[in-house]
C-alpha cells in the first residue's frame, strides 16, 4: 500500500545534528553530557525509529513528558538490548503503585518538585515494600526540579522562599525510598532577549542549589539549558544541556539559531485533483476565496486531521516541485486546496509541505501565527513516519 501522506524522517540528519551539538558542548564544557530530549513521540518524529538513531549516535540520556513515554523508550532499547544511562521524566507522575513499581524497577527518574510529592512516592515505596512487591533496596531515582521563574512545576526559588525550600529538600533527601540524583530547572526566555532573564533564573537556581550542597545535599547531576541555553549560554552549561528542537534540525527562534542543523522531518504529499476555476468562483468553507480570473486549483489530500492546521490558509504555502504554490480559502479536515496556475501539475504528483530546506515550514507557522515545535508535533498519526537515509 502507497500512503497518500508520508513523514520522511531523515535519521542521517538527526545524528548529523546531535553528533554536532554534543562536540560543540563537549569543546565548550568538557565535563557536559547532551540529554536528548523525546517527548511527545520525538516531537513527532516518531521515537520508535528516533531513539535507536540516537543511541547509535551515542546519546545514552533521554527526557520524556511521561511514565508511558518512558516506559517506549525503555521498551525500545530493551527490544535492542542497549540500555539507557537515565530516562528522565520532566513531569508529573501519579503517585500510584502501578507507576511507582515501573520507575522502581525500570530504574527511570522522576521529576520531584514539592516535599508533598516526595512524600507521596516514598509512602508508596514503602507500602509496596511492605507487600513484598519492592524489595528493600529499591526506590526511585530523582531530579529535583527547581522552578526559577518559569511558574510552572519546582520548589520555589524566590528570594523570599529560600529558607523554607532549602529546608523541604533537606527533608526530601532523608526520606526513605527516595534518591536524589540529580537537580534542574527550565529557561523560560533563553530563545528571546539579551538573555538577562535567563541569568537572573540561573542565580536563583544557583543559589538554592549551593545552599543544599553546603547543607550535605549532593546533586550528582545538575543541568538548566534547553535548545536554546544550548546555543546561546555556553557559560550556564553544567553537568547536562537538554537537547530538543535542535535535535530535529529546528531552531528554536531568529534569537537562537544554528545554520548548521539540518531539518530531520520532510512532510509530503501527492495531488489528488486538478481543476480550472473560473472567474468568480470560490474555493473551500466560508467561499472565503473567490478568483479574480480563471486559474489552476489543485486538491491535496492532508487536512487539520493530519495536522495541517487551518491557520495555514493565511498566506501558507506547500512546495510543488522548486516553486511555492499558495494555499486557497480555508484547510479541510482531510484535504486543501492550492494555487497552481502555470505550473504544468497532474495528479499523483508530490507536493512537499515542508522539505530539508525548512523555508516552507517557517511561511506556514508564520502564516499561521504559531511556532515550529507545534507544527511538528501536530503532525497526527494518519501520516505515516518512514525512514530515509
Amino acid at each position: 500500500m502507497t500512503e497518500k501522506n508520508l513523514a520522511e524522517i531523515d535519521l542521517s540528519a538527526l545524528k548529523h545534528n546531535f553528533i554536532l551539538l554534543r562536540d560543540r558542548i563537549k569543546k565548550a564544557s568538557p565535563k557536559t553530557e547532551p540529554m536528548c530530549v523525546v517527548k511527545a513521540d520525538a516531537y513527532g518524529h516518531s521515537a520508535e525509529l528516533c531513539v535507536p538513531a540516537l543511541y547509535e549516535a551515542g546519546a545514552r540520556s533521554f527526557a520524556v513528558s511521561s511514565i508511558e513515554e518512558a516506559e517506549q523508550i525503555f521498551d525500545i532499547l530493551d527490544a535492542k538490548n542497549c540500555v539507557a544511562g537515565s530516562i528522565l521524566i520532566l513531569g508529573y507522575t501519579p503517585p500510584e503503585s502501578e507507576n511507582v513499581k515501573l520507575l522502581a524497577r525500570h530504574k527511570i527518574t522522576q521529576a520531584v518538585y514539592s516535599l508533598e510529592y516526595a512524600k507521596a512516592l516514598s509512602d508508596e515505596v514503602k507500602a509496596l515494600r511492605a507487600l513484598g512487591v519492592l524489595d528493600a533496596g529499591d526506590g526511585i531515582r530523582c531530579h529535583l526540579k527547581l522552578d526559577s521563574g518559569m511558574n510552572r512545576l519546582g520548589f520555589d526559588t524566590h528570594s523570599a522562599a529560600v529558607e523554607k525550600t532549602v529546608a523541604e529538600i533537606l527533608e526530601v533527601a532523608k526520606l526513605d525510598g527516595i534518591r536524589i540524583d540529580g537537580v534542574f530547572s527550565h529557561f523560560a526566555c533563553a530563545d528571546e532577549g539579551d538573555g538577562t532573564h535567563s541569568h537572573a533564573q540561573f542565580e536563583r537556581y544557583d543559589r538554592v542549589v549551593k545552599r543544599c550542597e553546603a547543607a550535605g545535599v549532593n546533586f550528582a547531576c545538575k543541568h538548566i539549558c534547553n535548545s536554546a541555553g544550548a546555543l546561546r549560554f555556553p557559560e550556564m552549561y553544567q553537568d547536562m544541556v537538554r537537547l530538543g528542537i535542535v535535535l530535529y534540525g529546528l531552531s528554536p527562534s531568529d534569537e537562537a539559531k544554528d545554520e548548521d542543523l539540518i531539518p530531520v522531518m520532510r512532510l509530503k504529499s501527492r495531488i489528488a485533483h486538478v481543476h480550472k476555476l473560473h472567474a468568480g468562483d470560490c474555493v473551500s468553507y466560508g467561499a472565503e476565496f473567490c478568483a479574480d480570473r480563471e486559474m489552476t486549483v489543485a486538491t491535496i489530500p492532508i487536512g487539520y486531521a493530519d495536522g495541517f492546521l487551518r491557520g495555514y490558509k493565511n498566506g501558507g504555502t506547500v512546495v510543488v516541485g522548486r516553486k511555492t504554490a499558495r494555499i486557497l480559502g480555508r484547510v479541510c479536515m482531510d484535504q486543501c486546496m492550492v494555487d497552481v496556475t502555470d505550473m504544468g501539475v497532474a495528479a499523483g504528483d508530490y507536493v512537499y509541505i515542508f522539505d530539508e530546506s525548512g523555508e516552507n515550514l517557517k511561511r506556514l507557522c508564520a502564516a499561521a501565527g504559531t511556532i515550529n515545535y507545534e507544527a511538528i508535533c501536530l503532525i497526527s498519526k494518519r501520516v505515516k513516519r518512514v525512514p530515509i537515509n
